[in-house]
């Protein structure tokens, strides 16, 4: 091995050991109100305890707004941060109180309206007359009383200014040309407006088979919610929002606080009654937006402004994509740009992430439907990433998405790799989405971390630790601590184990640190597409098709901008770009594209042997000008979303490199390092064993690597290797292709061999007590505690059991189903602990006689904290144990 690699083997080794704050999780510290001395240190030791690497202080709802940023609250931070310090935590500055970042708790606007939130209304009509009523912000409205007192004061949605910026008038059908288009701002006025809606008059006339279009600014009077195209709002936000902060560390920035994080930047989305067109919500507002439009599109604000909500001939789709282009980048400029230049002077990484609407989805308009992310930086991830230091993405709930496929994606892009994911938890039993998931398991969130880390994330981030579990008999959302996007993990009764958890994942992203994904498929990022067709476009479908169909056969893929096919090489049939080589490029029913370039890289590309694949609608538009040709180098065309079948078919062409899996198919990532050495993490997500051989030329060393214990363990080369996974159980494994000679097969299980002829089914004779101080009581293993007299008990409960064994051996306990994590003493002494499947305990070696078993199970906090509330359900959660757990000794191996 040459000795740079083998100095990255020895670091690589080391880091997997024992992983640095940037592979452990980390977690938003939900202060709900300003915390004491003994709370910091109490509450910040625990969580050093459990594993967390990294803490981001946030304000929550439940902390008075008045209080953030107050001498009381910076002193407290300070404290904070120098008590984590002292333990080895790692800190970030969550930037706002709440969420949507720019605010600073109301602080950015009072005293400044200019600075307030300003929006672009429009109207339509055959009469000379119009007007603008009923706005709504549609995106919050929803979410209750409290959040709109948050972001307006008095709770009030109030607007002023009303402006007429431009007005124009147009056929009432097909626009053949722009001077159709006729501009009638000076004719149109303001007749009349309060605080809700505004009026206005055409002093001309309009004639039959047209129409007026009127475009009307006002500012909110009553928004906290600044105006992200104004830079200034950018800066007064770091004056009274961040620099508090800085300055109250002191020396504490940039070491351990090493970043700012900002969240979800958006202006509200408003919709109003005469709200019509392509575009879905209202639109910032600035002076500076006109010049930026014209210079983009070449036409006037006017026309462009048309373009942007109804079809005005051939060039409609070009003008929209191009407005959009300049709304963008003037946004992300202002705001992303005027952070980034804040946080390079304090010496620390800007990172954060921006509104997602495919949170939760794989399509990109599956996850917030009642916006159009067009209006917010919520489309052009690829320039935003660009701005920002390190890569940050949004996920909710347990379920594969797009968030850490795309954090990875853009991060390649731009020079990085991989990702942090906030992961929030929304109700899926209750319409109050704010009410959480109590219910969570530490097992299925383990399954969801392996899974993110498979597709992206570098570092899972909590949302969130409480510090406090909130009020009973309130079932308020937001305020009430309890119902803020639950859980609080640290309330949970499985955070005991949550160290087991933090160090497993940590080593599974370090383990994937040291080499790149194969990804021999790369799906052109449509974003003028997006920006032209809208989130409704079949473009979102596409995309989601694409996903899920190849990570279910096994191909791993990576999203690419057309700035990185037109920045891309060729060589050997493979277009290297984001660091990587990919066999086929796919174009998800992409109709616009930025530049010809594009198409010319694309061309090139199958002219040297590449694929590129294309489904649904094909490229119509070019936005630099050129006439679209009848192909764009697809070599593979369907109309259909694509199916298994259809990807079947196309990934049957290429030819892999690396590592081959046969049978049935785990949740995998495979890379390969600079050491020349390919890396696996294979998963069983499942709820049954499944069995599956790796395959790597004519025979191949490997190594596992122990993501639990941290051990390292290498093998002689195979021809084959059999992999048997439990049910939730992962492998990390190193292999490399050898020319020694090779054992036909090798196999790999950690299933033990046991004597399941000689078990002892330990069915009855249980007792069971809600803490060590109560009475124990007769308890059925065959179903849960909520069943049998405590269906609001949340905690750890205790199973006792007296069993004898007639002869010496090394015992080991199965047991088969726990709710939800579990500690085994035997004769008073710890013998073990698992938070997920398999439930298997060694007992170690006991002698003939009778023995004490006892077991400490835990279960969610849902029981308790639902109980006597709307959220509850159908019903209690199972708790405890449900099924005969089962005694069996090893089978002893010969001397």
């Amino acid at each position: 091995m040459p000795e740079t690699a083998a100095i990255a083997d020895i670091e690589s080794r080391a880091l997997f050991e024992r992983p640095t704050a940037a592979f452990r999780p980390s977690a938003y510290w939900f202060w709900h109100s300003i915390p004491d001395e003994a709370t910091c240190r109490t509450q910040l030791a625990d969580f050093q305890a459990k594993g967390i690497g990294t803490i981001l202080i946030q304000a929550r709802l439940a902390l008075p707004r008045e209080q953030y940023l107050s001498p009381h609250y910076l002193s407290a931070y300070r404290q904070a941060a120098d008590i984590a310090a002292q333990l080895g935590l790692k800190l970030g500055i969550y930037d706002d109180y709440n969420w949507i970042s720019g605010h600073a708790g109301g602080r950015t606007v009072e005293g400044r309206d200019e600075l307030r939130e300003r929006h672009l209304f429009w109207s339509s009509s055959a009469d000379r007359q119009g007007t603008i009523s009923r706005i709504h912000p549609a995106f919050t409205l929803k979410m209750g009383a409290d959040i709109i007192a948050w972001q307006y004061e008095g709770g009030r949605i109030e607007w002023c200014e009303w402006t007429v910026e431009t007005a124009v008038l147009h056929p009432s059908g097909p626009i053949e040309a722009y001077d159709r288009i006729v501009d009638v701002t000076s004719q149109v006025s303001i007749t009349g407006s309060d605080r809700a809606s505004c009026s206005y008059s055409y002093d001309g006339a309009v004639a039959f088979g047209w129409t007026l279009t009127v475009f009307i600014s006002a500012r909110s009077a009553t928004s906290r919610i600044i105006n992200y195209l104004l830079p200034e709002a950018a800066q007064r936000f770091i004056d009274v929002g961040l620099e508090p902060i800085a300055t109250a560390l002191g020396k504490s920035v940039p070491d351990p606080v090493g970043s700012v994080f900002y969240d979800q930047p958006a202006p509200g989305f408003y919709r109003w009654d005469q709200m019509a067109g392509n575009l879905g919500n209202s639109l910032l507002f600035a002076p500076a937006l006109k010049d930026c439009v014209l210079s983009n599109t070449g036409v006037s604000f006017a026309v462009a402004l048309l373009a942007v909500v109804r079809n005005v001939g051939p060039e409609t789709l070009r003008l929209r994509a191009l407005f959009h282009a300049a709304y963008s980048t003037l946004m992300n400029e202002a705001f992303f740009g005027t952070l980034r230049a804040w946080a390079e002077g304090k010496g620390i990484v800007l990172t954060g992430h921006e509104i997602l609407a495919h949170v939760s989805s794989w399509a990109p308009n599956g996850g917030f439907t009642s916006i159009d992310p067009r209006v917010a930086p919520a489309v052009d991830f690829f320039g935003i990433d660009a701005i920002r230091h390190d890569t940050a993405v949004d996920a909710n709930n347990l379920t594969p998405q797009l968030a850490p496929k795309m954090g990875d994606s853009v991060a390649r892009s731009n020079g990085r790799s991989r990702c942090v994911v906030e992961t929030y938890f929304t109700a899926e039993r209750t319409e109050v989405r704010a009410a959480g998931q109590w219910e969570v398991t530490l097992e299925a969130s383990r399954a969801q971390a392996i899974r993110l880390a498979c597709l992206g994330t570098r570092q899972f981030l909590w949302h969130g630790v409480y510090q406090t579990d909130g009020l009973d008999n309130d079932p308020t959302p937001f305020t009430n601590p309890r119902f803020d996007f639950a859980p609080g993990i640290n309330f949970e009764p499985w955070w005991p184990y949550h160290d087991l958890f933090a160090e497993e994942i940590a080593r599974v992203s370090a383990f994937i640190e040291a080499a790149k994904p194969r990804a021999p498929v790369a799906i052109l990022y449509p974003l003028y597409t997006a920006f032209a067709e809208g989130p409704r476009h079949g473009h979102a479908t596409h995309i989601a098709a694409w996903c899920e169909q190849l990570l279910a056969q096994g191909c791993d893929f990576m999203f690419v901008s057309e700035a990185d096919i037109a920045n891309a090489a060729i060589e050997d049939r493979r277009l290297l770009a984001s660091g990587l080589a990919f066999d086929a490029v796919v174009l998800p029913s992409v109709t616009v594209l930025e530049t010809a370039v594009t198409i010319q890289k694309l061309d090139a590309f199958t002219k040297a042997g590449g694929r590129i694949w294309s489904s649904g609608e094909t490229v119509s538009t070019v936005c630099t000008g050129e006439r679209v040709s009848d192909s764009v180098g697809v070599t593979s065309h369907t109309t259909a979303i694509p199916n298994a079948e259809t990807v079947s078919a196309l990934l049957s062409t290429l030819t892999l490199d690396g590592p081959q899996i046969s049978g049935q198919r785990p949740w995998q990532w495979i890379g390969r390092g600079v050491d020349g050495w390919w890396r696996m993490v294979v998963f069983n997500d499942g709820a049954e064993d499944i069995s599956f051989d790796i395959l790597l030329g004519d025979g191949f060393n490997y190594a596992i690597w122990d993501s639990e214990h941290g051990s390292v363990e290498a093998f002689a080369a195979v021809h084959k290797l059999t992999v048997e996974l439990e049910p939730h159980e992962v492998r990390c494994i190193r292999l490399r292709q050898s020319d020694q000679a090779a054992r036909p097969i090798g196999h790999l299980s950690s299933r033990p061999t046991l004597e399941r002829n000689r078990l002892i089914a330990l069915a009855d004779g249980w007792t069971f007590a809600p803490d060590q101080d109560q009475a124990f009581v007769p308890i059925s293993v065959d179903s849960g505690w909520e069943e049998q007299g405590f269906p609001a008990f949340s905690g750890t409960g205790i199973y006792r059991l007296s069993f004898t064994t007639e002869t010496e051996a090394d015992w080991v306990l199965e047991l088969p189903t726990v709710h939800t994590a579990v500690t085994a003493y035997i004769d008073g002494t710890e013998a073990g602990r698992r938070g997920w499947r398999p439930y298997r305990l060694g007992l170690g070696r006991l002698a003939a006689g009778t023995h004490e078993l006892e077991l400490h199970v835990a279960n969610t906090a849902a029981n308790r904290y639902y109980d006597n509330t709307p959220y509850l359900g159908s019903g209690p959660d199972k708790s405890g144990l449900t099924a005969t757990p089962l005694l069996i000794p090893l089978q002893n191996r010969p001397e």
